[in-house]
């Protein structure tokens, strides 16, 4: 056990009374600030709002071993301390089937800290916090850039060279006059390709019409030179539109839809929300609507 641990191991037994989970107490011991602390302070700066799952992921797969943790139970025990001393917040997740693990965003002192390193950082306040569907949304996205960010890691012929918000990617195509607002645009590049995507994490609310529409309207956006012209690409270039859907029905239900399209409906891939995991992500579990029987990999034609 290292240095560190033994220090969150010695902390952690200072405290007779167990501390509780949601609620902050005056009884917490001090939290001292460790490097892998900050590493994953800055992990929800980038991120907003991690499970711990998804922090374990994160900090599990650093290049440097440092500022990983040791096990799931010391992440725990550090988030407990973190959480008391105001660097994170802590949300309850529940749901019908019971408690959810709970989510973790920066809190006060974990912006401070980090704004000696950025320049300001700022949080949300709690009556700005996201309601339950929208966080549960943002999990979502996240548990596919925290997939892909992992497994990346393991893959040497493979780089994330940018990741694009939410806010970040939305662009009017003036060929349909309407605005696309996508989960996410990310780029890849592999030993000898640079790949563009968008990511559309479905949460089984829009009708099959409005899907169909949203696919005319991407491949407007390629079709129409206004993607070459944003991202500074050749006009051959394209790029895929990816759709995480939540239940397999789902899924069916936006392969038809891409299906009614006239042209392009290569450019559209689907899968399920349970295959978005690190060792599954850049296995073959896309489909398009063309080859509904051959599943292809991430990187694939």
């Amino acid at each position: 056990m290292s240095s560190s641990d033994n220090n969150t191991a010695t902390i952690a037994q200072q405290t007779t009374t167990p501390l509780p989970r949601f609620r902050r107490s005056s009884q917490a011991p001090r939290c001292l600030l460790q490097e892998r602390d900050t590493a994953l302070l800055e992990d929800l700066r980038r991120y907003r709002a991690l499970t711990t799952s998804q922090l374990e992921l994160l900090r599990g797969s650093d290049i440097n071993p440092d500022l990983r943790f040791v096990s799931r139970l010391t992440l725990t025990r550090r988030l407990k301390l973190l959480f008391h001393g105001k660097y994170v917040r802590r949300l309850a997740r529940p749901s019908i089937t019971g408690m959810q693990e709970p989510v973790y965003l920066l809190d006060s002192e974990g912006a401070k800290s980090l704004s000696l390193k950025h320049g300001e950082v700022t949080v949300r306040a709690p009556s700005q916090m996201p309601k339950i569907a929208a966080l549960e949304h943002i999990l979502s996205i996240n548990q596919f850039r925290v997939s892909l960010a992992t497994a990346s890691t393991d893959a040497s012929s493979l780089e994330i060279l940018e990741w694009q918000t939410s806010g970040e990617t939305k662009f009017r195509v003036v060929a349909r006059k309407v605005t696309l607002i996508p989960d996410a645009g990310f780029t890849l590049k592999t030993a000898n390709l640079k790949l563009f995507y968008f990511l559309e994490v479905d949460l089984g609310s829009e009708p099959s019409r409005i899907l169909t529409e949203k696919c005319r309207s991407y491949y407007a956006f390629w079709q129409s030179r206004e993607f070459a012209q944003k991202y500074f690409c050749a006009p051959n270039v394209g790029f895929r539109v990816l759709f995480v859907a939540p239940t397999e029905k789902r899924a069916a239900t936006i392969l038809k839809s891409i299906q009614k399209l006239d042209a392009g409906q290569n450019m559209f891939w689907v899968t399920g929300q349970e295959e978005i995991k690190p060792e599954r992500i850049l296995e073959q579990i896309w489909n398009n609507a063309n080859q509904e029987n051959h599943k292809t990999r991430l990187t694939g034609n």
